[in-house]
């Protein structure tokens, strides 16, 4: 199935890349058009870490938070509170402190149960005896109004104080009762609403009013203004935004934030100005406030719960706080006791009391700190989304594991840090998931279809080269196939052509189990030589063997690491022969050709059936070379090309100048003796002594270079290129050459 799928890949390849990329840039984009609920919930995740990451900032001072905390429940008693007890906190803080402003996030939408009527209704059940109580009770009733005395104190501080209220939006279950209230309680908001700029038929997006559940009539009535507290929690029930405008019957009523703000700030104008797009813009005074199209203002949190300054509201009944703390202060009074308050997790605490984020918004507002997502930057967003993925998805594309890891890995980094810093220096809300998206979804496919792809070449450079590449060249190969070139180049390359001397005459003695036993060894050796040295094996025939050096990977070397292995090829059959004689094998000798030059390399053949090979002039003359040690009774021939690239590491004698056969222009063919440094000074003497021997030989003075040759012949019987120049000469006393011989040997054998 898998090899199936493979196949399928490489034959379509051409459809896997830049097609495939312009598909996934493209699918991106349709994805940061839809925004899918799975990737906006990944994206708030990040945005809250984002937060975390920012740490915790300093807030406003002037916003001063009055809460009704664990402690002040311990010493006043359960909430809710009587209002005479409320009424004593308001007279601390705007009679004796001196706020600004004191908004409460809190609703008064039931009468106080009046003591003395209480009083009177349990009175009823007693006898004639109590005439006289209940006479003075009923004189006195209106000392148990604990509402009427709250009232009296918001009128006195009406334009000081902003009612709290909160609304149930349309699609929510609504209770009877406060629906039945709906017109009621309009008429009641009607001059808290705020100046509206509509440009269409509509109010779309903005939350609308299904219901609302406000103050007692006799509160709103006296109080300057009021504004709701809703939040409107994430899916995930994280607090990041908050509503500052709601619409009912075509009014359009602001928070609590934005009327405690605007008395605080001295009554400037506040309008809202709305499209068929939804809320363009929020104006209180000099501010302009960032929303979304509903009308959202997204929050930048300070820090976790209590980062704003919280006073006990105890302790501002009992008058035991500093006057000066509240001087001019923006006040909000709300619940935070565990088990009374609604807890609304934000990015930074678990619990976090709603209040706390109304004074958030207040902070926000007075610095423009709220997040900021605009227009701009969310069309930036969808044109960066398709750039992205076509960039990145080109750049992965047939190109190296670092440029592909720094591509799928290196560029969302820098995405990553990129969104980062936007939002902590200038409280910008990137939405980078959808930016990783794009890189993702347009390298992984290219870069795992191109794995398969790549697999499937490894494979077939491993099946192609196994048999004639050294293990760790074919692996080298497989890693950086762009290295081969199908089909046949031109390089500079050294070539090698060996063969057994004699071997059709002692083959004929041997069983041919005998023969395959033999050749098996002397091959296995031989090659194992070769791929040692980074060798590449042409082919075999027979006995012989044709390998080159420097292809299919580049290797500079390629002329010593050739001479080096036919060296070490002679040594290794010095030791074989010792092991064949006891066998009861053929003494055999092995000769060796090597030339280098520019020659054509590459996979030849049929598309069936093709062979990675040499071909060329200085690959035909490696093959003569061989044949040329026959006659001059040496292991190994090398001509002056070989020579010039591997003198500084190898020592070479200087045989013959020759004309091969098939060739007319001569070659100096040259005789390896050894490295450099392990050549002995008899062996350099002896080179020495014969070249110049040759030289006497060409200039025509064949008395001394006869004598020099039969005393080199004399001291190294064994030594062929002696005894075959030793017959020459004696041959040109006899018959000398003709005139203007250059020294050249013209051969008529292969």
């Amino acid at each position: 199935m898998l090899q199936a799928i493979a196949g399928f890949i490489e034959r379509y390849q051409q459809w896997f890349g830049f097609p495939l990329v312009v598909a996934m840039s493209v699918t991106a984009f349709l994805i940061a058009v839809i925004r899918p609920s799975f990737i906006e919930q990944v994206e708030l995740a990040t945005l809250d870490y984002r937060f975390q990451l920012r740490g915790v900032k300093q807030p406003d001072q002037r916003v001063i938070i009055v809460a009704v905390d664990n402690d002040s429940l311990s010493e006043i008693g359960r909430w809710p509170w009587p209002r005479d007890k409320i009424g004593r906190i308001v007279e601390r803080i705007l009679g004796e402190y001196h706020a600004a402003v004191l908004g409460f996030d809190i609703v008064f939408s039931e009468a106080q149960e009046n003591p003395v009527s209480e009083s009177l209704r349990l009175l009823g059940r007693a006898g004639e005896e109590s005439k006289s109580i209940r006479t003075w009770l009923e004189r006195h009733r209106q000392l148990g109004d604990l509402d009427a005395g709250f009232e009296k104190l918001l009128a006195k501080y009406r334009d000081r104080i902003v009612l709290g209220y909160f609304f149930y939006p349309q699609g929510v279950e609504v209770p009877i009762l406060t629906q039945a209230n709906l017109a009621r309680e309009s008429e009641l908001l009607q001059p808290s609403a705020m100046t509206a700029e509509i440009s269409g038929s509509r109010i779309p997006y903005v939350p609308r009013m299904a219901a609302i559940e406000g103050n007692l009539p006799r509160f709103s009535r006296v109080a300057d203004t009021a504004g709701f507290f809703n939040f409107f929690p994430d899916r995930d029930g994280m607090v990041r935004r908050i509503p500052l405008v709601a619409e009912l019957d075509g009014y359009m009523y602001p928070s609590l934030v934005l009327q405690s703000l605007r008395v605080a700030l001295g009554w400037p104008p506040m309008s809202v100005e709305i499209s068929e797009s939804g809320v363009e813009n929020i104006r209180l005074g000099d501010h302009d406030i960032r929303v979304d199209r509903a009308g959202n203002m997204l929050l930048n949190h300070y820090g976790p719960g209590r980062t704003f300054m919280h006073v006990s509201a105890a302790d501002v009944m009992a008058g035991q706080v500093d006057p000066a703390l509240f001087k001019d202060a923006m006040v909000l009074l709300g619940v935070t006791a565990v088990g009374v308050f609604d807890y609304r997790p934000s990015p930074f605490d678990a619990i976090f009391p709603g209040v706390e984020g109304h004074a958030t918004a207040m902070s926000n507002i007075l610095h423009g700190e709220e997040i900021r997502r605009p227009q701009t930057l969310e069309i930036a967003e969808l044109f960066a989304v398709l750039l992205l993925g076509l960039l990145c998805g080109r750049l992965v594309q047939q190109r190296g594991a670092v440029v592909q890891g720094l591509s799928i890995i290196g560029v969302p980094v820098l995405l990553v840090m990129l969104a980062i810093w936007l939002f902590a220096a200038y409280a910008l809300w990137l939405k980078v998931s959808y930016l990783l998206l794009a890189v993702l979804l347009a390298t992984v496919p290219i870069t795992l279809f191109e794995y398969v792809i790549e697999s499937r070449k490894r494979a077939f450079i491993h099946e192609a080269f196994s048999h004639y590449l050294a293990p760790k060249v074919v692996e080298r190969l497989a890693r950086n196939p762009e290295a081969l070139s199908l089909g046949g180049e031109e390089r500079h390359l050294t070539a090698m052509f060996s063969d057994i001397a004699g071997f059709s005459s002692f083959s004929e003695n041997l069983a041919p189990q005998e023969l395959v036993h033999f050749l098996n060894q002397y091959l296995t050796a031989m090659s194992d030589i070769i791929l040692d040295h980074g060798g590449t094996i042409d082919k075999y025939e027979g006995d012989a063997i044709i390998a080159f050096f420097g292809a299919p990977l580049d290797m500079p070397d390629h002329a010593s690491q050739c001479v080096l292995a036919a060296l070490e090829q002679q040594r290794t059959l010095s030791t074989m022969r010792e092991q064949w004689e006891k066998e009861n094998y053929p003494v055999v000798h092995t000769r060796i050709g090597i030339n280098s030059g520019p020659m054509v390399v590459g996979n030849m053949g049929t598309h069936r059936r093709m062979n990675y090979t040499i071909m060329g002039d200085h690959a035909n003359l490696a093959s003569r070379l061989e044949g040329v040690c026959k006659i001059y009774n040496t292991p190994i021939l090398i001509s002056r090309d070989t020579y010039l690239l591997v003198r500084e590491r190898v020592a070479a004698r200087f045989v013959d100048r020759v004309c091969v056969v098939g060739r007319s222009r001569p070659v100096d063919i040259y005789q390896p003796v050894g490295e450099r440094d392990e050549v002995t000074a008899e062996q350099s003497e002896l080179c020495r002594s014969y070249e110049k021997a040759w030289e006497m030989m060409v200039e025509g003075d064949f008395t001394e270079a006869e004598q020099r040759l039969a005393e080199l012949h004399a001291a190294y019987p064994d030594d062929g290129p002696c005894g075959v120049m030793l017959q020459r000469v004696r041959a040109f006393r006899e018959s000398p050459p003709a005139d203007g011989w250059n020294g050249v040997y013209v051969l008529t054998n292969k």
